[in-house]
């Protein structure tokens, strides 16, 4: 079986951090759980507490490295969960990765890389203290360590806090030359600030941002109407929404209830 707990992190790292997750997959079983994520805007950096290969990544057709760093995905991912799979995981708010350690989000998107590549031999003394340290402190022990990495850093960065809550207030629906206009950035400018924050476009970002909307109201109401979720994000219209929906997820609207019960299958050894 496979398990997740959420934690929240320190009051000071909320601005950077959505959760700490604790996710594992029970040692006793055979075979693998198959986990599909939807295309989502998100950063992640995962610590292992586990020994060997335990995650595998279909859509990079390797194992994952004990720590790796995973992008925002603009197309559905894969991924195959083994027995004795532990990980603590660190699920930033968008742009919070580069925030807390300048890192190029753009490295990242669509992938999942080595940590240590990135960050060095401290991923694995960090990973070393999480894995002997009871849950509780482990929590501690990452809020102690992120709060010191932020306080380290001293580049100044250009905000795109603004361009963030402008993407959000619309439901994603809105144009580079309107994010121009509100936050007096040129579009080189804005772009290339936003790739290296985000590892997206600003009009890739806002497409996953409006069908994450479209998501969350399908979780509330699989029931609803395709004109109405069209007309209520922005879509041009009902055959628009049908065709963006196939294309990020591979499936149709209609068949969402189905393809939310693969999201987590057992398979046989």
């Amino acid at each position: 079986m496979f398990h997740v707990h959420a934690f929240n992190p320190h009051p000071l790292l909320r601005q950077y951090i959505d959760a700490y997750l604790v996710v594992s997959a029970d040692q006793a079983e055979s075979g693998y759980i198959e986990y599909i994520f939807l295309p989502h805007v998100t950063q992640s950096l995962v610590f292992g507490l586990d020994t060997g290969n335990t995650v595998y990544s279909c859509n990079q057709s390797a194992y994952c490295a004990p720590h790796f760093i995973s992008g925002p995905h603009d197309a559905v991912r894969r991924v195959r969960l083994f027995p004795g799979m532990k990980k603590i995981v660190v699920h930033f708010k968008p742009g919070g990765l580069f925030r807390i350690f300048h890192l190029p989000a753009q490295c990242f998107n669509n992938c999942s890389r080595d940590a240590t590549v990135f960050l060095g031999k401290k991923i694995k003394d960090i990973a070393g203290l999480l894995r002997n340290s009871p849950l509780s402190r482990s929590i501690e022990l990452m809020d102690e360590w992120l709060t010191g990495e932020i306080q380290l850093q001293k580049k100044s960065i250009r905000n795109m806090d603004e361009v963030i809550r402008l993407i959000e207030l619309n439901k994603g629906n809105i144009s580079i030359s309107e994010l121009e206009q509100a936050t007096f950035t040129t579009k080189r400018t804005l772009e290339r600030h936003f790739l290296e924050q985000f590892g997206l476009h600003p009009k890739t970002f806002s497409r996953l941002v409006r069908f994450n909307g479209v998501i969350r109201s399908l979780e509330s109401n699989l029931n609803v109407k395709w004109r109405q979720l069209a007309d209520a994000f922005g879509y041009y219209d009902q055959s628009h929404f049908i065709h963006e929906f196939k294309n990020l997820t591979g499936g149709l609207p209609q068949d969402y209830a189905t393809l939310k019960s693969g999201f987590e299958k057992i398979m046989p050894a």
